[in-house]
């Protein structure tokens, strides 16, 4: 039996969905089909509703696009390669992902609390899309994903920041609560039918940091630009510059087993929650296949992030993203690799104007890179709020959507050097 989403116990079935949209909707999606593909399992999900419209894709591929609905169906968000596949397409076919957000709270985002971040059930998090099996695809070969287009199906995203989670855990790392590390196969499984545990223990207290949420604003589909922020504390104005992406890419794992997509490869090269900024649209991603097909899936989209994603979330918010497929035979690579557009695409989206006014720098130097990184980040926090007027949380926020945290070097035994930095001209 398989338990496809965290609070659902369900047997298998079948079942194909098929939607009629409206002639606006018809011309607008007429690039890439109107009939969204036959998903194998599938849970309702409240709080969105059904696609209205699928973003057509920017320079669509020839031949027709499959679409799989993880918009308004929950699909999974575990990895197990006994998860029948929602489709099975054929190399060079090309698949669009309609994907929820990654605390999957769709439309209450928008109205969401301080003290809701609190109440979410982290047991949902990463709801993903898919799995899409590739014919042909066998382990010990290697399947590559090429990212042909990401756009959001929504106006909005968010950051939350909790007392549990990120760098500092709500900004008070002196009284961060334990929280349970998922470090090992066996933690990070679940074993028994029923509820799924949530990813934080039931006694986890909640009290040790303010929590904080922080909404963006950007137009539906778009992917260039800037996401809007009004600091929720202060007012102050920023431009976020966009380079939309998808947080967690992957394929089957290689054990039996249901795995969480923290962290990633527990089970093998499997990809999950990698956060990399750099798999935009032009990226080829390569990936281990471990199980018949490879079973690949994609979730928790980005509208921008810097190197770090420090503060635990990006600009989270729904996108869809269109991919597609390519099988290198016999060929045994041992984790993620891939080509990319650009080292930092976040960067090519500011304005020669905004570039102009530099970047603010801060370091953290000693034996112990962790340490390094949080010195490099909380100097950067005290800068921003100093410099630039913002509250201690924004500036975190922001940090964690537009800062880069980067190891500068490791050759000065044993200390080692962490950098941060963060475009001045973002801020108006």
């Amino acid at each position: 039996m398989c338990f496809i989403h965290s609070d659902h116990f369900m047997s298998r079935r079948s079942f194909i969905q098929q939607f009629s949209v409206g002639t606006a909707a018809a011309a607008a999606i007429a690039g890439v089909g109107g009939t969204l593909a036959a998903a194998q399992e599938g849970v309702p999900a409240p709080g969105v509703g059904r696609p209205d419209v699928v973003i057509p894709v920017v320079d669509p591929p020839a031949g027709p696009v499959t679409t799989i609905d993880g918009f308004s169906r929950v699909l999974h968000n575990r990895w197990n390669q006994d998860i029948p596949a929602a489709a099975t397409v054929r190399e060079g076919q090309a698949v669009q992902f309609l994907c929820r957000d990654a605390l999957d709270i769709g439309t209450a985002a928008t109205t969401l609390t301080p003290s809701g971040v609190l109440t979410l059930d982290l047991a949902k998090v990463h709801p993903l899309t898919g799995p899409v099996a590739v014919e042909g695809a066998k382990p010990g070969d290697i399947l590559e994903v090429e990212i042909l287009d990401v756009a959001p199906l929504v106006d909005f995203g968010y950051v939350v920041i909790g007392p549990a989670l990120g760098l500092f855990g709500g900004l008070r790392p002196d009284l961060l609560a334990p929280f349970n590390q998922f470090t090992e196969a066996s933690e990070l499984s679940d074993p028994n039918p029923g509820r799924i545990p949530g990813a934080i223990p039931a006694d986890q207290p909640f009290n040790g940091g303010a929590p904080f949420v922080q909404l963006f604003t950007f137009d539906k589909g778009q992917r260039t630009g800037f996401a809007g922020f009004v600091g929720k504390d202060t007012g102050k104005k920023a431009k976020i510059p966009l380079a939309p992406f998808m947080g967690v890419y992957g394929v089957a794992p290689l054990r039996k087993g249901m795995y969480r997509t923290v962290p990633p490869n527990v089970s093998g090269g499997m990809g999950g929650n990698t956060d990399i900024k750099q798999f935009v649209k032009g990226s080829r991603i390569q990936f281990p296949v471990l199980a018949e097909g490879a079973k690949f899936s994609a979730g928790d989209g980005h509208m921008a992030q810097g190197d770090g994603e420090v503060c635990v979330t990006a600009i989270e918010t729904l996108m869809a993203v269109t991919c597609t497929f390519r099988i290198i035979r016999d060929t045994i690579i041992e984790s993620p690799r891939a080509i990319v557009p650009a080292a930092d695409p976040t960067d090519r989206g500011l304005t020669p104007e905004m570039r102009a006014k530099g970047y603010y720098h801060t370091t953290g130097v000693g034996p112990d890179l962790m340490d390094n990184a949080k010195k490099a980040v909380r100097e950067m926090i005290d800068w921003l709020v100093r410099a630039e007027g913002l509250s201690l949380h924004e500036a975190y926020a922001i940090c964690s959507v537009a800062g880069d945290l980067k190891i500068s070097e490791v050759v000065d035994i044993p200390n080692w050097v962490v950098s941060m930095t963060v475009p001045r001209g973002i801020f108006e």
